[in-house]
């Protein structure tokens, strides 16, 4: 990013960069100076407070209207995240839904199965080469050099270029994606006088996203970014940390970590030790001590343990592979979205089948979930929505006896696995008994949470299982440069959502990340410092 002296002096006197490591509580620095602004007499309507993500925008709204009781969505309606603050001045076209438009256009398209998947439960479009085009626009580079620098290609030249100008003609006149909000707001939008503009999350940035803050904070009287460029892992999406670290302003370091004890502080900086380019952050951990643990199987992990746990991977696959173990261990767990380990149908319905076998009763409600699962239903009984159920009250008492007389269910008394042998693999049976054994009530959220390192950030744990196995495209002994600090910042991210305890699972595979070896290293290290001393 360019500045003219007179420009970078001006940015430079009013500009405030919390650098806040991990735990240190920038978010909270950021809202409580939201507070002390508002006791100046500053209004929401002059400030911008803007972010990477919805929660610390939603905590800044919050303390707005606790403040200002008589607030409208109006005065506060700069206080958005970065796309839905542009997205303002433009309302009148609508937001590409990936439910709907991309889907159509993936088949207007004739390519029905190339890029198709599930988000929430619906089946939408997310193609590699759409991913690629929209990063290059975030970092305003042309699409073929973007193209030339993805070290693996799932798509001929061809391919790209025709799916790409497909999707530019789409959207004429007809819709607008999240990039398109950026580029129409610096296009047209108008300029916005503030008082105070505060960004969250600043290290997460796009060249087009800092683009936006540029033309903001010079019209701002202050200005306030807050981030950690230690903890900027999202470059794969287009964010470049190097706009945060140059921004010209004033560096304000946190000092104090409320979250990381003392042994996983001194690992947590080790690592950061291997990270280029950074700014120098001196800060201290807890009074805790903590513990850091190697591990050769995830079974061995002692997941007894009381407190929140997060098992962390470097990818989705390595991922999916740690969930297949854990079910395995009969371990249960959700992801960062709330997806249980389970079909939650499934588990309800042999708790609907055990109170039956019991000699209680279920009610009418009940009767569409139970009858999915079991395998000998008289015709026309499967479906609540039969006309055979319409002589079944609701508030009738429904027993096994009276299903079995009743109501269509032929199924003799058995275990749940018998019952439902049919519609459920010996793995899940396996995995429910297990479940079921451990007396655990599984409706209720799980404390371990496995998911992949990017998709945990600004989360914490009181324990942190990182699984070192990794990928060709993440390999360390392939990178160097900077590409070498952004594989150190990922696993950095990780090591220091630990609040109590860091497990470091062991891998054999030939892409790993070495953290055991590190560990060893600094061990080996604080030995010999202490001999000597």
């Amino acid at each position: 990013m360019y500045y003219s002296r007179e420009s970078e002096r001006l940015l430079k006197n009013k500009t405030v960069k919390i650098f806040g490591p991990p735990g240190t509580g920038k978010t909270t620095l950021l809202l409580n100076r939201l507070d002390k602004l508002f006791s100046r007499g500053i209004l929401p309507s002059q400030i911008a407070y803007l972010s990477f993500t919805n929660k610390a925008v939603d905590e800044a709204r919050d303390r707005a209207r606790k403040r200002f009781t008589d607030l409208s969505d109006e005065d506060i309606r700069n206080f958005r995240t970065i796309h839905s603050f542009c997205r303002q001045a433009f309302k009148k076209k609508p937001v590409i839904d990936p439910e709907v438009d991309m889907v159509e256009f993936a088949q207007a398209l004739n390519l029905p199965k190339l890029g198709f998947e599930k988000h929430n439960g619906m089946t939408v479009w997310n193609d590699w080469s759409l991913r690629i085009y929209d990063k290059a626009r975030n970092r305003m580079i042309e699409p073929f050099q973007q193209y030339k620098e993805e070290k693996v290609k799932r798509a001929v030249w061809p391919k790209f270029k025709l799916i790409i100008e497909s999707y530019e003609e789409y959207k004429k006149d007809h819709r607008v994606d999240f990039t398109d909000m950026l580029i129409e707001y610096l296009e047209k939008g108008e300029r916005v006088p503030l008082k105070v503009l505060i960004v969250d999350e600043a290290q997460d940035l796009t060249p087009l996203q800092w683009r936006l803050v540029e033309k903001l904070a010079v019209d701002s009287e202050k200005v306030y970014l807050a981030g950690d460029d230690d903890q900027a892992i999202y470059e794969w999406n287009g964010a470049d940390v190097g706009f945060y670290v140059e921004f010209p302003g004033r560096n304000k370091i946190l000092s104090k970590s409320h979250r990381l004890p003392l042994k996983i502080h001194d690992f947590s900086q080790y690592i950061a030790l291997h990270i280029k380019n950074r700014i120098q952050k001196d800060f201290k951990p807890q009074k805790t001590t903590g513990a850091i643990f190697t591990y050769n199987r995830l079974v061995d992990i002692p997941f007894r343990k009381p407190g929140t746990w997060l098992i962390l991977t470097r990818t989705n696959e390595i991922k999916n592979e740690v969930k297949h173990h854990a079910k395995e261990m009969g371990l249960y767990f959700q992801d960062t979205k709330g997806s249980k380990s389970f079909d939650i149908n499934k588990y309800k319905a042999i708790k609907l089948w055990t109170k039956l076998m019991n000699g209680e009763s279920i009610i009418k409600e009940d009767i569409g979930i139970l009858y999915t699962y079991i395998n000998d239903i008289a015709y026309g009984w499967r479906s609540i929505e039969s006309k055979k159920w319409l002589s079944i009250p609701h508030d009738q008492s429904l027993t096994y006896e009276f299903l079995n007389t009743s109501c269509g269910l032929e199924a003799e008394k058995d275990h749940w696995t018998v019952a439902f042998d049919r519609n459920f693999a010996d793995r899940d049976k396996l995995y429910f008994e297990n479940i079921l054994e451990d007396g655990r009530d599984i409706l209720n959220e799980s404390n371990i949470i496995i998911d992949t390192i990017h998709s945990i950030k600004g989360g914490e744990a009181d324990h942190v299982v990182l699984y070192e196995k990794s990928c060709w495209p993440a390999d360390l002994k392939s990178k160097v440069g900077l590409e070498r600090s952004s594989e150190y910042r990922v696993w950095y991210v990780g090591a220091t959502r630990a609040k109590q305890e860091l497990h470091l699972l062991r891998s054999n595979h030939e892409y790993t990340f070495p953290l055991c070896k590190m560990f060893s290293e600094l061990k080996n290290i604080r030995y010999e410092n202490d001999n000597k001393k």
